[in-house]
């Protein structure tokens, strides 16, 4: 057990990484913004250009993974350094290329590869350090980082590529640097573990993964063919192997699974519903973007809030109400628009304010219910698959809500999406039970 002195000094460490967390998500929500200033710099299509998000939150997802691997094995603040390192290259590479759109997809891959060390070891270095007791409220502020950096890096995007160069947000990520001074000096030195790791295990997954991107972009049956046969290989693998980095009880441990389900459910809606955002208040009201961005503000401040305050929260509510409540939330959220398509923008701003809160309030009880049940020196690896299943997510919901509405008009998809949720508040229940235990 740690000491109270013990305690405060591995909490200094916190802000360090949490500023690091937001910064990352800053210049990757940065460079999602200004695909068209891309694409009209070098005369590229936008289904070209999109590669440089895409690819981007492929590297998230299989990040998300390895350095939740690879933190059993190497110390926090070794990973973090590397994680900036890795940002750094890649954004000399991509200012010193910014003619060369593969060079620039390049410098994008590696930077990545450097940003998607901070969400996941953050969480991991307050799920492995901090009090169970406080570590919801710490979960929370990340939660509200997130949303935060949506509107920093839009309007860091929208700022920079308008008035000088989206190039220029290349070298806005070398600021990283002013934090490894401070992550050296806070961040503990653990004694690395000489486990090995599991590379041919990282690799399965990273083809799954990949696989399902690719079929994502591109609905090709050969990649569902990858998908299968990758998937199989995994499963077989991870039975019959001793040093494998996920044990094939992950799968058979029902808490986990059920939990996964609902995070790949609502985080496809969450992502569905900010995509088709946009689109919906330029047809159906003729809005400019910077008209609505301006809208998404209130939301994404709601999100801010309710994540400052989740620790609060989570002594008023147990995880199971906390997670219930929000999936009823969203689904009110994304419906009551929908059911009423005469109505002014502004019921959209109360809707997104709703939505964009409710995915602030469910993040950490939802989370803590995942790890929960799993032994602490798997966390790591449980937080890699939980944060894999969300990018996933997050594409599929894209892609669906796409297709839905160039077949539907959007008060009908919106309609179809709170149905989604509710779906996934019925289907939590079932699977959870009445004291949130899942059911034999």
């Amino acid at each position: 057990m740690q000491s109270a002195a013990e305690t405060r000094r591995l909490k200094q460490a916190i802000p360090v990484i949490l500023l690091f967390f937001l910064f990352a998500l800053v210049i990757d929500n940065s460079f999602k913004l200004v695909s068209v200033a891309i694409a009209q710099d070098l005369n590229l299509s936008m289904t070209t250009v999109s590669w440089q998000a895409t690819l981007a939150g492929l590297i998230i997802g299989i990040g998300a993974v390895v350095y939740a691997t690879l933190a059993d094995t190497v110390s926090i603040k070794k990973l973090l350094v590397t994680g900036i390192v890795l940002i750094c290259v890649g954004s000399v590479i991509g200012f010193a290329f910014r003619h060369s759109f593969p060079m620039i997809l390049l410098a994008r891959v590696i930077q990545t590869a450097g940003l998607a060390s901070a969400e996941t070891l953050y969480v991991i270095y307050v799920t492995k350090y901090l009090p169970r007791s406080e570590q919801k409220m710490f979960l929370g502020l990340s939660t509200s980082s997130y949303s935060l950096s949506l509107v920093i890096g839009a309007l860091a995007g929208g700022y920079i590529s308008t008035y000088l160069s989206w190039s220029a947000l290349f070298l806005v990520p070398l600021l990283s640097l002013i934090l490894l001074p401070f992550i050296l000096k806070f961040l503990p030195d653990e004694q690395s573990s000489r486990s090995r790791i599991d590379f041919a295990g990282l690799i399965l997954i990273a083809s799954i993964a990949t696989a399902v991107m690719l079929y994502i972009s591109d609905f090709n049956w050969l990649y569902l063919i990858l998908f299968a046969a990758a998937a199989a290989l995994f499963l077989t693998y991870i039975s019959r192997s001793q040093q494998a980095f996920i044990g094939i009880e992950f799968f058979r441990n029902r808490r986990f699974i059920s939990i996964l389900v609902i995070v790949f459910i609502m985080y496809s809606v969450q992502l569905g519903y900010i995509f088709l955002f946009p689109f919906l208040m330029e047809k159906v009201y003729g809005l400019k973007l910077d008209k609505i961005s301006l809208l998404l503000v209130p939301g994404y401040i709601t999100a801010v809030i309710v994540g400052a305050l989740s620790g609060g929260i989570a002594k008023k509510l147990s995880n199971r109400q906390a997670v219930s409540l929000a999936l009823l939330l969203i689904a009110v959220s994304v419906a009551l628009p929908g059911l009423l398509p005469q109505s002014s923008p502004l019921i959209y701003v109360l809707s997104m304010m709703i939505f964009a809160g409710s995915f602030a309030l469910m993040y950490a009880p939802l989370l803590d219910s995942c790890v929960s049940s799993i032994p602490v020196e798997k966390v790591g690896t449980a937080i890699g698959f939980y944060n894999l299943m969300i990018n996933v997510a997050a594409s599929i919901g894209i892609t669906y809500t796409a297709a839905m509405t160039e077949a539907l008009p959007f008060q009908q998809v919106l309609v179809i999406l709170g149905a989604v949720s509710l779906a996934a508040l019925l289907l939590y229940t079932l699977l959870m039970g009445r004291t949130g235990t899942p059911k034999a």
